[in-house]
């Protein structure tokens, strides 16, 4: 990181650029410093703030306001490269509760510390008071400490420190077998006191070296990586002038391997006094001469949704921002760079529990998603909506539109609905709002593919166009709803802002050719129970929730019939409201009511259940 490590001044060899459109899309904005990105074994995403704190990424796309860990007052952060740098869950986190982080404590130059802590009754928050400190180093400059941690396939924890700092190793710390300083270390948190030796560490009896060590000849390791699917072992180790370079060693490998550093920088000569040992040379490296600076070490892709990046161990540099990658070819590593710019200050790479990747940017404060942007799926969904479905036609009433009341732009990104792989923001011409008959535009819906394994899980969106038929097309008008992931299986959602929402029970096989799915009918089974409504022989989606809680309720605290007095007045009863696109209008003639022929109260009643006011509706998704 090119604030965190100022004397990284760098570049890289010539790569040829990738035919696939791989992108960063913007998930959240705002962060204090975020360095690093965390999973638990479910579908949250843990997030390291550099000063001090961890915050949540909650599976619906916003931010936890209480962060899950707070211990700013315990991290020294005052230098770019000191703070809280890692963390790291239990293998068995869902039983234990335990967690791992790694920061930088005390003052001046200070001292390394790693840490374990234990979740709170509540599992969005942490018991900040549980902290037990397992390992601690005292620095002898400011810089170079490393930061990542990260269980292995074998169990044990890893986490390397860094070289101590300064420029060019001057205490040849690196190659020190009596210090942590420059190695890989390797413990286990699960024995001993404050914890065990891997009995196959290299040196695990050794009376000279320190036995935590797994490999050495490091620089700054500041992000490394475990394959999920083999076990290797990547790492991403920051230069010093000229060369930035990626390891990387097989899974099992206890040998006890020596990168080279500060004999090599990294596969050239640094400094050869006293350098007689047997050295691991990189996979690849990357010269300053091509704007490499600090290079950020990334993940081996092994998600489902993006099929042209499986296999390939994306990585980027702090500097430069481009993400590259490398990929297995035979018996040689192919070197490829996925995107032709990128921006300053991308600081690591992290995975959902899918293996879907991510990455932050601590200068900009900001959360990325990786998408490969040339991916695609189509889907021709099909419903009805409740509100304004009319038994005896068996289409959808369109006052919305007649009324010219339909907005340009799709409504549910300013409603808060998180935008994923590329949905949102969608727009529709006047001729296609125009059009009359039983392909006549009702409204916006918003449509979502979730994840197989793990259904409460949106994976895609795009908000589409539902006509009076209850075909939901693209803003185009005609054309199916295309998603920017690859063929697979996923369960398909729809939502509308005043309804409750409607999801397959089982995945659905999907592909470039439109798949139909239609919600609208009894054959199409549904998750969850009575998730639509039975009129006749269709079905329609529950209408009512104009709190947009997913819950329907008449009575009670946050009540949808509350909303629809108040908007037409409060102490009024027998006003309307005209000619506006609200949630309140439940039955979607731009017109709120609350008594009389047509009003939007009698069908929050329906919903609920018609004589029992005090019940509830609630939306059957995960």
């Amino acid at each position: 990181m090119k604030h965190l490590v100022p004397l990284l001044l760098a570049t890289c060899c010539t790569t040829v650029l990738h035919a696939q459109t791989v992108e960063l899309e913007r998930v959240l904005s705002g962060l204090n410093d975020p360095v690093d990105i965390v999973h638990a074994g479910d579908a949250r995403l843990f997030i390291v703030e550099r000063p001090g704190v961890v915050r949540i990424l909650q599976p619906n796309g916003h931010l936890a306001a209480t962060p899950f860990l707070d211990i700013t007052a315990r991290v020294l952060s005052t230098g770019g490269e000191q703070g809280l740098l890692g963390l790291a869950f239990d293998p068995q986190y869902a039983t234990t509760g335990a967690f791992y982080v790694y920061y930088t404590a005390g003052t001046g130059n200070g001292t390394l510390r790693l840490s374990r802590f234990t979740v709170s009754g509540d599992p969005m928050v942490a018991n900040a008071s549980s902290e037990a400190i397992l390992w601690t180093l005292a620095k002898p400059y400011a810089n170079h400490n490393g930061g990542d941690l990260a269980f292995g396939p074998d169990g044990y924890l890893y986490f390397a420190p860094g070289d101590g700092g300064d420029g060019g190793d001057p205490g040849n710390r690196a190659q020190d077998l009596t210090t942590a300083f420059g190695k890989m270390l390797r413990i286990d948190v699960h024995s001993g006191s404050p914890y065990g030796i891997p009995p196959t560490n290299p040196y695990a009896t050794s009376n000279t070296a320190r036995r935590e060590i797994h490999a050495s000849g490091l620089r700054n390791p500041f992000r490394f990586s475990f394959d999920r699917t083999n076990g290797d072992l990547w790492i991403g180790d920051v230069g010093q002038g000229l060369w930035e370079e990626v390891d990387h060693r097989p899974a099992g490998d206890n040998s006890g391997p020596n990168f080279g550093w500060k004999c090599y920088e990294g596969d050239a000569p640094y400094d050869l006094t006293n350098c007689t040992g047997t050295y691991v040379p990189p996979i690849a490296a990357y010269s300053h001469a091509d704007g490499w600076c600090s290079i950020i070490g990334g993940r081996m892709y092994r998600g489902t949704i993006y099929p042209n990046l499986q296999g390939r161990y994306l990585f980027t540099d702090y500097c430069h921002g481009r993400i590259h990658a490398l990929r297995k070819s035979g018996s040689t590593w192919v070197q490829e760079q996925l995107t032709s710019s990128g921006s300053f200050g991308l600081a690591g790479f992290g995975e959902d529990v899918n293996g879907e990747l991510y990455v932050c940017n601590v200068e900009s404060g900001e959360l990325f998603r990786v998408i490969d942007a040339s991916a695609a799926v189509r889907v021709s969904p099909k419903l009805f909506l409740d509100g304004p479905f009319n038994a005896s036609t068996g289409l959808m009433g369109d006052q919305l539109r007649a009324s010219g009341l339909v907005p340009a732009t799709e409504p549910y990104s300013a409603l808060g609905y998180a935008q994923v792989a590329k949905g949102g923001g969608e727009t529709v011409a006047p001729s296609v709002l125009n059009a009359t008959g039983n392909n006549a535009v009702v409204d916006w819906v918003r449509v979502e593919l979730r994840s197989a394994a793990r259904p409460g899980m949106v994976v895609a969106t795009r908000q589409g166009l539902v006509q009076r038929d209850g075909d939901v097309v693209a803003a185009d008008g005609t054309s199916p709803l295309q998603f920017t992931v690859g063929p697979g299986s996923y369960h398909v959602a729809v939502r509308h802002r005043n309804h409750l929402g409607a999801m397959t029970v089982s995945p659905v096989a999907l592909s470039a050719t439109a798949t139909v799915v239609d919600l609208r009918s009894a054959s199409t089974a549904t998750y969850g129970a009575d998730a639509r409504r039975s009129v006749g022989t269709q079905r329609t989606l529950w209408a009512g929730n104009v709190n947009g809680n997913n819950v329907i309720a008449y009575t009670g605290a946050d009540n949808d019939r509350d909303p629809v007095l108040v908007a037409i007045g409060g102490s009024i009863p027998t006003g309307t409201l005209n000619g506006q696109y609200r949630v309140e209008d439940v039955n979607m003639d731009g017109t709120v009511k609350y008594t009389g022929a047509g009003n939007d109260r009698d069908p929050i009643l329906v919903s609920v259940g018609g004589a029992l006011p005090t019940a509830v509706r609630s939306q059957q998704l995960p």
